[in-house]
């Protein structure tokens, strides 16, 4: 696995982010063969009102969630990506 940058280091003010993540990152939907969809935008908004989180700081918190979410379905996508490859025997 490979390290993260420095400036890959958590601040404060991630925490937001991380947590409404870590609560709706089950919310999405997966495929009959595998595969996972972003956290639906109606997720997102619901928690975001339950946080009190609206107007332009809905936008932000939005963006910032979506960067999260799309990261990590990369991740999933590489991963899923490395282990269908078959190993060559040495």
């Amino acid at each position: 696995m490979e390290e993260p940058p420095d400036e890959a280091e958590p601040a404060a003010w991630h925490d937001l982010y991380w947590r409404a993540w870590e609560a709706l990152r089950n919310d999405r939907q997966y495929g009959a063969f595998g595969g996972a969809s972003a956290v639906p935008y109606m997720a997102i908004r619901q928690y975001a009102l339950d946080h009190g989180i609206v107007g332009a700081e809905f936008e932000t918190f939005r963006l910032l969630f979506k960067a999260i979410d799309t990261e990590w379905l990369e991740i999933e996508a590489r991963k899923a990506k490395q282990n269908s490859q078959p190993s060559v025997a040495r």
